[in-house]
């Protein structure tokens, strides 16, 4: 069977360019030996950070390696909540967030912050709104369920007007659309674009303030200890970031669009009313259509997805949302075909209901 795969947004396969970058790196010196060995993986480290840097739009200084998106975004929340010295104890955060994001809440309130959620649209999206005083404000730049993008330039307005830091989960959109310049702080993953898994980066602007939560070894300008995986970040350094994403459109008689404003292209978001997306999902997996419901990393759960929920959607229409993601390897023949795959499958759920 014909499998199409549609959840880019969960992680995209590795681009052959990108596994030939890693190859040579796979049993690499210690980046921080001083011998031959060590200085050629430096090297390697240099270039990688160079480009992903640039692409990022941050300085090489103020580029650091992590293990991942979910790490860079505790490391900008937490880290920068560790070194705060002013006078403002309170962190806002996008309600649609991600769960890397949300669920560092817990953790601010034991550092004795208040953390308050920003109202959503109907989209996923964060109207931009007067906040009141706060030491950060953590808005992403594209929602990874719905696909809808924040206007992070009215962010950071309102970012400078009250002293604040602007953080920007930036995971979905690095390489697919540009990041814009006003982010204090930016987190990306390399997995999202063909890039390998296992690595992320976060960009610290200078002047700003971030702790480390990893402690040893002086790694990554003491922001981030140990050792540098050589081999996936030469991987991340060769994913072709000015590379055009594909944008498809999804024919799907009686499904409802979730976002129809601005969107990330590569994300489409529907509900097919009265059905359950993981009944939908099961049935599209033996049909050869891999799809997703959100997160890949909240898939075993059977809660309603948070980001419908602060949309303002009922627990039961949380329940119906499916999130198509095409990527870079997708082709227009595989959405057609998919789209009929969907379509059919969606008649022949409610015929059997009938």
């Amino acid at each position: 069977m014909r499998r199409i795969y549609l959840d880019h947004a969960a992680t995209s396969p590795l681009r052959p360019e990108v596994r030939e970058a890693m190859l040579p790196w796979l049993d690499s010196g210690n980046a921080s030996s001083q011998h031959e060995e060590g200085r050629r993986a430096r090297q390697a480290i240099d270039v990688a950070r160079e480009r992903i840097s640039t692409a990022m739009g941050f300085e090489f200084a103020e580029t650091l390696f992590t293990s991942g998106g979910t790490e860079a975004a505790n490391l900008a929340i937490v880290g920068l909540a560790l070194g705060y010295d002013g006078p403002h104890r309170r962190i806002v955060m996008g309600a649609s967030e991600h769960h890397c994001v949300l669920e560092t809440t817990a953790i601010l309130r034991r550092l004795g912050f208040v953390v308050d959620l920003l109202p959503v649209d109907r989209e996923g999206r964060v109207p931009v709104s007067d906040i009141g005083e706060a030491a950060l404000i953590s808005v992403m730049h594209a929602n990874n369920e719905t696909g809808a993008t924040n206007d992070l330039g009215a962010w950071s307005l309102i970012a400078r007007s009250v002293g604040a830091v602007l953080h920007s989960d930036c995971v979905q959109t690095l390489g697919k659309i540009p990041i814009p310049p006003e982010e204090d702080i930016a987190t990306v993953s390399a997995h999202k674009l063909g890039g390998p898994k296992g690595i992320g980066a976060i960009g610290v602007r200078a002047g700003v303030k971030v702790k480390p939560l990893v402690a040893g070894g002086g790694q990554e300008r003491e922001v981030r200890g140990g050792t540098e995986n050589v081999a996936a970040i030469a991987g991340f350094g060769a994913v072709p970031f000015g590379a055009a994403w594909p944008e498809f459109e999804f024919a799907l008689p009686g499904a409802v669009f979730t976002t129809t404003g601005r969107r990330l292209g590569g994300i489409t978001h529907v509900r097919f009313p009265g059905i359950q997306s993981e009944s939908l999902l099961i049935r599209l997996d033996r049909e050869g259509v891999a799809a997703s419901a959100g997160p890949a990393c909240s898939s075993g759960s059977l809660e309603a997805s948070h980001v419908l929920l602060a949309a303002g959607y009922s627990e039961a229409e949380a329940r119906e949302g499916v999130r198509f993601s095409t990527g870079w390897n997708t082709t227009a023949d595989d959405v057609a075909e998919a789209s009929r795959v969907i379509t059919d499958t969606v008649a022949e759920i409610r015929s059997r209901r009938r």
